[in-house]
């Protein structure tokens, strides 16, 4: 009796084989970007903050003005619920720090990073649930404060250890530039740490965007800094770099 063949032994692979080709796949990609919670995130986050823009411009008509405002506020509100959980990776990674051999100053910068955002994380939670209907809106409310500041003084610290980190990178590659031949090799490694000195300067600049609408949040949008306008675009600056960051690593 004649034995049918699988699908699979008669179809040749649809996709290129040779994982270069694989990763340079726009689709392939797209899909690698998408399964990730922080991708979705920030495709989000830019959708939002083109809304906040649109309003703060009062250049949409009387009719289309409330549907962008609804917009924001229901993609604001799905951005919180996308998040949950989220805090687990600052707990992780305070233990992390914890368990390397840092000095003292580290130490208590790691805590104002990860565990600012930590706090920030998991109130978020809470909020959420608030404006969801099943905690009451006071606790929103409540929450809400004590959250921008935990985010605040999350980003004082993640900014101090980025700016650290900066300061490694370039006296590491100068040393390198002073050492090293002109091989191929040597240029390479140098090519490796220009680009992490660019990316972490990319950080630098996402965090300053951040903790700029995180302080108007903070003072509850009062002062020349609190500008809707320069703050939407503030939000739009962070998502666009975040959105290259995460692109870039999958």
């Amino acid at each position: 009796m004649e034995v049918e063949a699988k699908p699979s032994q008669n179809l040749k692979p649809l996709l290129p084989s040779n994982s270069c080709n694989d990763r340079r796949d726009f689709l392939l990609h797209l899909e690698a970007y998408l399964a990730r919670r922080d991708g979705v995130d920030k495709l989000l986050k830019i959708s939002r903050y083109a809304a906040k823009i649109a309003i703060a411009t009062s250049l949409p008509s009387e009719t289309l003005a409330p549907r962008l405002k609804a917009f924001e506020s229901s993609v604001g509100l799905s951005r919180k619920a996308f998040r949950v959980g989220k805090f687990v990776q600052d707990i992780n990674a305070l233990r992390t720090a914890a368990g390397r051999p840092n000095s003292v100053v580290d130490l208590l910068l790691s805590a104002a990073a990860y565990g600012g955002e930590g706090v920030y994380y998991f109130l978020e939670q809470v909020v959420w649930l608030s404006k969801a209907g099943i905690l009451s809106p006071e606790l929103a409310r409540k929450c809400q404060k004590v959250s921008a500041w935990a985010e605040l003084i999350g980003y004082v610290g993640s900014i101090t250890l980025k700016l650290k980190e900066v300061r490694k990178i370039r006296s590491t590659i100068e040393a390198r530039k002073r050492t090293v031949g002109s091989g191929d090799s040597d240029d390479v490694e140098i090519r490796k740490f220009s680009d992490k000195l660019f990316l972490k300067q990319l950080s630098i600049v996402q965090d300053l965007a951040d903790g700029l609408m995180v302080l108007g949040d903070v003072r509850d949008g009062k002062g020349f800094l609190t500008d809707p306008l320069m703050m939407a675009s503030a939000g739009m600056l962070s998502a666009f770099i975040s959105l290259h960051k995460n692109w870039t690593s999958c």
